[in-house]
């Protein structure tokens, strides 16, 4: 084969490799854009169905770009949704004790890790030695390579933290899970510090559940609990409903408050979806909470 033969075989493969990455790059240029439709979308019942094979599309086409920063971040944030609309959805609707309800407590946690990993992954693109830092379990090395992130990491530091968070809130009763908060923490105190009202607040949603639905000796702290809830509302002037779904169980519960339980939770049910249509499906979900802890309300109290 001649050295011209050889050259235009090359060029042909790096075409090819360049054509591929041109595709992954658009495809996830729209599915990024069609994200909105599922958060706009108001049939709970559609979107429980239909989600699950769209995450997997979206993952499907990662593993064609394991290294495209959009695709990376929407399969974190696809994952953690689905688990905080529609199986944490599921697990609340399960019979209490359940061996149905352990599973799906268990699924969506893995589903929450699975979300935790993608967006770590997408931070350690950016930050040498966040992977080291997790892998020795080194806070201070953790702590330093966060404080090197910049407002373009916001997102991945948010959807790092709050499935770590979640997962954490499911787990109460693993050691290793228990053991993680501080990292969980890390993340979100440095998506607050950079932009505290990024995804509606939600930096001070997961700190307003995590002081206030812990024990002290766990860390919790009701009075930091009531001004990050507070912070948020405020932010969001008080449209995105979930945040006051996660005020009453955890904050006003812990206190046993049942006053404030009633009144945030009244305030769900009284609200018109119009209020935020960009987000009906979170407050379709939020409702739908709400009217189950309501329900609750002898036994919380």
């Amino acid at each position: 084969m001649t050295r011209a033969c050889l050259i235009l075989l090359s060029l042909v493969a790096s075409a090819g490799c360049s054509l591929r990455q041109m595709a992954v790059d658009q495809t996830a240029s729209i599915l990024k854009d069609t994200l909105p439709a599922f958060e706009k979308e108001w049939d709970y019942e559609l979107v429980e169905s239909s989600l699950p094979s769209t995450i997997k599309v979206v993952e499907g086409f990662l593993q064609a770009g394991p290294n495209n920063r959009d695709l990376l971040l929407l399969t974190a944030q696809a994952y953690a949704s689905y688990a905080l609309v529609v199986l944490e959805d599921q697990w609340e609707r399960a019979p209490e004790d359940s061996p149905q309800q352990a599973a799906l407590g268990l699924r969506a946690r893995e589903m929450y890790l699975r979300a935790h990993r993608y967006a770590v992954q997408l931070l350690g693109q950016r930050h040498a030695g966040l992977e080291e830092a997790i892998k020795k379990k080194d806070q201070e090395a953790l702590a330093r390579v966060l404080k090197g992130c910049e407002a373009e990491d916001v997102p991945a530091l948010f959807w790092a933290g709050m499935p770590l968070a979640s997962a954490i809130n499911l787990s109460r009763d693993d050691v290793a899970m228990i053991s993680s908060i501080p990292t969980a923490k890390a993340y979100v105190a440095r998506a607050l510090e950079l932009d505290e009202g990024y995804y509606h607040a939600g930096g001070h949603m997961i700190f307003g559940a995590l002081f206030g639905g812990m024990s002290k000796t766990l860390g919790g702290d009701p009075e930091k609990a009531r001004k990050h809830f507070d912070r948020a509302l405020s932010l969001t002037k008080r449209r995105f409903l979930l945040l006051q779904v996660m005020f009453a169980k955890t904050l006003a519960v812990q206190l046993q408050d049942r006053a404030l339980f009633k009144q945030l939770l009244g305030e769900v049910l009284a609200a018109d979806l119009s209020i935020f249509p960009e987000q009906k499906l979170a407050n379709v979900a939020a409702k739908r909470r709400a009217r189950r802890l309501l329900a609750r309300e002898g036994e919380l109290f």
